[in-house]
C-alpha cells in the first residue's frame, strides 16, 4: 500500500488538496501528518508533499519550500499528473491558489490590484473548518470517513477538468452568437448542466456586444435569458407581461419563458428588453 506524508501542524489548502489528488489516483494509501525522513524520500511506494525539502518527481517527493520561485506542492502534483495546463484554462482560482500558498495573502492581492482586507472578506468559513479537521489527523486511513470526503473530492476536481474541457470544445461548436438590435446573444440548446464552461466559452469570445445568454432552463421547460456582465441596457422586467414569459427577476436581470418556444419568439423578446442605443 502506498503512504502520503505531508506536513504536521496547520493545514492549508496546499496540502489538502495534494493529498486529496492522490487519494483519487493511487487507488488505496496511508496518510501521516508528521516531518518526512530520509527513507520515506527513498521510498518510491512513498509520496512525500509540501514537505521534504526535496521536489523529485521520479522519487514521487513533491516539496517546493526549498525553491523560491517553485510553485506550491499542489500545481506540482497536477503536472505531474497531467492536469496542469488544463486547470490553469478552467479554474479561475487554481492560479491564485498557488500565489496566495507561496507568496502570501498581501503580494497576491498586490498582484490583483485589491486590498488584502477583500481577501480576508472572501474567505469561506467551510474552508476554515476543513482545513481544521484535517490539521487536527496525525494518520489517516480508508476506515476514516474523512479520507473518504478527500478522495471525493479530489475525484471530483479530476472530472471537472476534463468536463469542463469537453464542454467548452463542445460549446465552440454549437453556439450561435445572434445579432438582437444593436448587441447580440448567444443561444446554446445544451440543455444539461447548461451554464457549465460558460464562463470561458465568453471569455475567449472577447466579444463586449454579446449581453444575453439565451439557454434551456434548469428550472422549468423554457428557456433563460440571462444579462451578461451586468449590462444595464437589458432590463427583462419590460417584458413581464409577454404571452411568454412565466418568471422574470425582481431586479430585471433574468427572464424564464414557458416552453423552448421557437428562436425568433425568444430573440423578438431579448430585442424588447433591450433599451434602444
Amino acid at each position: 500500500m502506498y503512504k502520503i506524508i505531508t506536513h504536521p501542524g496547520s493545514a492549508h489548502k496546499d496540502d489538502f488538496m495534494s493529498v486529496s489528488l492522490l487519494l483519487a489516483t493511487l487507488g488505496s494509501a496511508e496518510v501521516y501528518r508528521r516531518e518526512a525522513t530520509p527513507e520515506d524520500l527513498a521510498d518510491l511506494d512513498t509520496y512525500v508533499v509540501d514537505v521534504g525539502m526535496e521536489y523529485d518527481p521520479e522519487k514521487h517527493n513533491f516539496d517546493h519550500h526549498q525553491d523560491s520561485s517553485s510553485p506550491c506542492a499542489f500545481h506540482l502534483l497536477m503536472r505531474y499528473l497531467g492536469f496542469h495546463d488544463a486547470a490553469m484554462i478552467v479554474f479561475g482560482w487554481y492560479g491564485h491558489m498557488s500565489m496566495m500558498d507561496v507568496r502570501g495573502p498581501y503580494r497576491t492581492a498586490q498582484y490583483l490590484g485589491i486590498d488584502t482586507s477583500i481577501l480576508f472578506a472572501a474567505s469561506s468559513p467551510i474552508d476554515g473548518y476543513i482545513l481544521s479537521c484535517f490539521s487536527k489527523i496525525t494518520v489517516l486511513t480508508q476506515q476514516d470517513a474523512f479520507y473518504g470526503l478527500m478522495k471525493e473530492f479530489g475525484e471530483d476536481l479530476i472530472g471537472m477538468v476534463g468536463q469542463k474541457m469537453g464542454r467548452l470544445e463542445q460549446l465552440q461548436r454549437e453556439t450561435k452568437i445572434l445579432p438582437v438590435k444593436h448587441l447580440k446573444a448567444l443561444v446554446s440548446r445544451i440543455d444539461e448542466n447548461p451554464k457549465l464552461s460558460m464562463e470561458l466559452y465568453l471569455r475567449d469570445l472577447a466579444d463586449d456586444d454579446v449581453v444575453i445568454s439565451i439557454t434551456p432552463s434548469i428550472r422549468g421547460a423554457g428557456w433563460e435569458l440571462l444579462r451578461l456582465g451586468d449590462n444595464l441596457q437589458i432590463d427583462f422586467r419590460s417584458v413581464a407581461t409577454h404571452p411568454e414569459i412565466r418568471f422574470v427577476h425582481a431586479n430585471g436581470f433574468m427572464a424564464k419563458t414557458k416552453s423552448l418556444t421557437s428562436l425568433d419568439v425568444v430573440l423578438d423578446i431579448a430585442a424588447q428588453a433591450i433599451a434602444d442605443s
